[in-house]
């Protein structure tokens, strides 16, 4: 019988994220312990769309799992993420820069099986813990040594690793940062004024962000 070794770091509830993520709209939630702002979160805010902790996007899997979605409408999930802690963890994306077929794609050694009897719940366990120290990419359009030359400085984010480092930065980053050598952050945003417009009134948090929602439906 598989044990792993310790819970995905995805699977965890974050009440500090989640207050700051989300204070334009708790209100007075922002204010409750711990434990009762995750229950407020399993009750309302999760059907609302909120995302649990900075590594899973609630929003980006509803768009492209449209299993999830349906599940959801039809009542069978509450959220996005419930359908990812029960099933979708074997093969769908969570993030818009992790896909779990690119990354256990990569490698022999990353078979469900294999992560398995390591102790690992799936791909994106495995690259939050070590592939990402490891400087393993975790999707096309996310190079980690590009990011780490092209990223500004920030001594309080400088020991975390590429991956986690851009989830701790401004999920403006990609818009100035080149991730890739397929994405060009200055050129789309000179040639697709949509996109741009959508970012700036806050329909999605980034040009590549709004490049990939449009270019990969229903998964990656």
């Amino acid at each position: 019988m598989t044990s792993f070794q310790l819970p995905p770091l995805w699977k965890a509830f974050d009440p500090d994220w989640y207050r700051e993520e989300y204070k334009t709209v708790l209100g007075d939630v922002r204010a409750l312990p711990d434990a009762q702002l995750q229950a407020w979160y399993e009750d309302q805010g999760a059907f609302s769309g909120h995302s649990p902790n900075r590594y899973f996007d609630e929003e980006w899997y509803r768009r492209n799992c449209s299993e999830a979605l349906a599940e959801i409408v039809d009542g069978q999930y509450r959220s996005g993420f419930e359908h990812y802690c029960q099933k979708g963890f074997k093969t769908q994306s969570p993030h818009y820069l992790f896909s779990e077929r690119y990354y256990t794609a990569s490698a022999a050694d990353m078979s469900l099986a294999n992560l398995e009897k390591n102790g690992f719940a799936n791909g994106y366990d495995h690259f939050l813990r070590s592939g990402d120290k490891e400087h393993r990419s975790g999707h096309l359009f996310f190079n980690p040594d590009m990011y780490l030359r092209n990223r500004p400085e920030n001594p309080e984010l400088a020991t975390l690793s590429p991956f986690i480092h851009l989830l701790h930065a401004s999920k403006s980053m990609p818009d100035t940062v080149q991730l890739s050598r397929h994405f060009d952050p200055a050129w789309y945003r000179v040639t697709h004024q949509q996109a741009v417009q959508a970012v700036e009134y806050g329909y999605t948090p980034n040009l590549l962000y709004q490049f990939l929602a449009d270019f990969t439906p229903d998964g990656f």
